[in-house]
């Protein structure tokens, strides 16, 4: 996923230097939903290496990822909530939510969850961010362009930097 998530970025800048926006719009997607895909399935490979039976209770939702028992089902923790958690138990050490790379990655989540999640299209139309559309689009075309896909890797290699400095794990030699 994590080399995929890197292709469609680059095609989709590709795709913007061309002038073909359809398939710009189409790679930005992919590379956002592989990218947070990939943030997901990475946060789960290392919670359950690392803190084994404790995070299988964690991830039932009866257990914080302290151990601390909870009186009925937490339900499914946020994307966010699993990297932030997992990361402090393993290492202690804690992000800083409010500052680059989580930040970023909060907002790789929000447009993975735009995508999922689609509630209808907004009344109004947002200006375009090509140079050479003239006027409005739609929003999905506005939030979902090669500088979006762009900034979905960045947001994802920040936080494998980030995660592999506060664990001191070191990240596999495929992901450098």
């Amino acid at each position: 996923m994590y080399e995929l998530a890197l292709k469609h970025a680059t095609d989709a800048e590709t795709c913007r230097t061309s002038g073909n926006h359809k398939d710009e719009l189409e790679q930005s997607i992919l590379a956002i939903m592989l990218a947070a895909a990939f943030m997901e399935a990475f946060i789960n490979q290392q919670a359950i290496h690392i803190l084994r039976e404790k995070f299988q209770e964690y991830d039932e939702g009866y257990i914080d990822i302290s151990g601390n028992t909870l009186p009925k089902k937490r339900g499914y923790p946020k994307l966010e909530d699993k990297w932030s958690e997992t990361t402090e138990k393993i290492s202690g050490k804690r992000f800083n939510k409010g500052k680059e790379p989580f930040a970023g990655f909060k907002k790789l989540v929000g447009l993975r969850n735009q995508i999922l999640h689609y509630k209808g299209m907004p009344s109004a139309p947002m200006p375009s961010p090509w140079p050479d559309v003239q006027g409005h689009v739609t929003p999905e075309k506005a939030n979902f362009n090669a500088s979006a896909a762009r900034y979905a890797i960045t947001s994802m290699q920040g936080m494998l930097r980030e995660f592999s400095t506060l664990t001191s794990k070191e990240m596999p030699e495929w992901i450098k």
